[in-house]
């Protein structure tokens, strides 16, 4: 095709994408057209698959790979941006692409897209720009929450390839609907990130008052062996004794903080399989009688409600068992029409509930705290019933 030829075809595009943007609005509603239904599809297919998600990462791949299939576009690029609205990086972490790689060079299109952002968000409108030389036209459409720019969704064709009204609709919609999905996407990492965080301050606490002191009184009662040992050979024996039950304890404590940090057993033998495994590592030696009841129809409700709910029953039967002083604890596990309920019961030493620290001792308070944060943050709602000397229930519920 000849210049001229070329610029005569990207009239005529350009001619085509104004009658679309300047035309009436159709409104997409079930028994409608051919597309409009398809377009309804393809939207509640995006739904569900976005709110699936875990990282901001796999929602750009959604959306890109939802605007290719519905369109057939040939190439469709989903670029983050700052909070200013610039693209200042096409990197991995930032933009996704897909379409054939000697197909619209990035050379071209990567430049375009650096301006094309300065106009869909000072607009708020769908961009259109053809490129004559390059025989192709692009289009970009704003990807934001209200007024704060996230990104911008851009599709790349030949000049010969136009799009359907119901598919430069549904890029428009999915523009809106990529906004809200990154959005809940970086909060959801968010408090993921926050989570583990508090995990890493519980985990340090806990070896702090518990490893690093047992380690730290191992060191000094082989410092006082070896200087009798040749004074009180039988009293060394003994004190030997009382060194390895504490190493052998040590090691206990070791091996539950590994097994917190990975629960593998979760994936291996669900939620109730997992909280009773605990149990059966927590109890011996320490609580007289644990015991697990199961309450409603089993189900998967998802592998982060059941790492919250497991965690839970984790940290308050270790409360119980060291800071109630329990010889009885209860787990019940409850499935409920709109998530899972967890409930642990034990016979200690109970505490104050209205009182300032909250718990008897300031670990337990702060076990407590951390059960809470986990619990809220999950979106679910937390009960402490107790008082001292008559044992503590702590119930959460986590809705799916």
């Amino acid at each position: 095709m000849q210049v001229s030829e070329q610029q005569h075809a990207a009239g005529r595009v350009r001619d085509w994408f104004s009658r679309l943007r300047d035309g009436d609005r159709a409104r997409y509603v079930p028994g409608g057209p051919p597309g409009q239904e398809a377009l309804i599809l393809a939207l509640n297919e995006v739904a569900a698959s976005a709110s699936a998600a875990r990282t901001v990462h796999d929602v750009l791949n959604i959306i890109v790979d939802a605007a290719k299939r519905f369109t057939d576009t040939e190439k469709v690029v989903l670029a983050l941006v700052d909070d200013s609205g610039a693209l200042t990086e096409l990197d991995e972490s930032s933009i996704v692409v897909r379409g054939c790689r000697l197909q619209h060079d990035e050379a071209w299109w990567g430049a375009w897209l650096l301006g094309a952002c300065d106009h869909v968000f000072s607009d708020g409108e769908a961009y259109f720009e053809v490129n004559a030389s390059a025989g192709a036209w692009c289009l970009a459409v704003p990807v934001r929450v209200q007024d704060r720019p996230l990104g911008i969704l851009c599709t790349i064709n030949s000049i010969s390839h136009r799009l359907r009204q119901d598919q430069t609709a549904f890029l428009s919609i999915l523009g809106a609907f990529a906004a809200a999905s990154i959005e809940n996407a970086r909060l959801a990492e968010e408090s993921r990130y926050a989570l583990l965080a508090s995990e890493r301050e519980r985990i340090s606490r806990e070896m702090h008052d518990g490893i690093a002191q047992s380690l730290f009184s191992i060191s000094l009662s082989l410092e006082v062996c070896k200087r009798r040992v040749l004074r009180d050979p039988a009293a060394v024996a003994r004190h030997i004794g009382d060194i390895q039950e504490l190493l052998a304890a040590s090691q206990g404590e070791i091996r539950r903080y590994i097994y917190d940090l990975r629960p593998a057993k979760l994936q291996e033998l669900g939620l109730a399989g997992a909280i009773e495994y605990w149990l059966r590592e927590l109890a011996p030696g320490k609580v007289h009688k644990v015991d697990l009841l199961v309450n409603g129809v089993v189900r998967h409700v998802g592998s982060e409600i059941e790492a919250c709910v497991y965690r839970v029953a984790r940290e308050a039967t270790t409360n119980a068992v060291k800071h109630a002083d329990a010889d009885h604890i209860r787990v019940t596990l409850e499935y409920t029409a709109d998530g899972v309920a967890v409930t642990v019961s034990d016979d200690g030493n109970g505490f104050d509930v209205d009182s300032a620290t909250g718990a008897s001792d300031a670990g337990s308070s702060m076990g407590l705290r951390t059960i809470r944060e986990r619990v809220e943050t999950a979106g679910g709602e937390i009960k402490v019933v107790s008082e001292p000397g008559c044992g503590c229930t702590i119930w959460a519920h986590i809705p799916s």
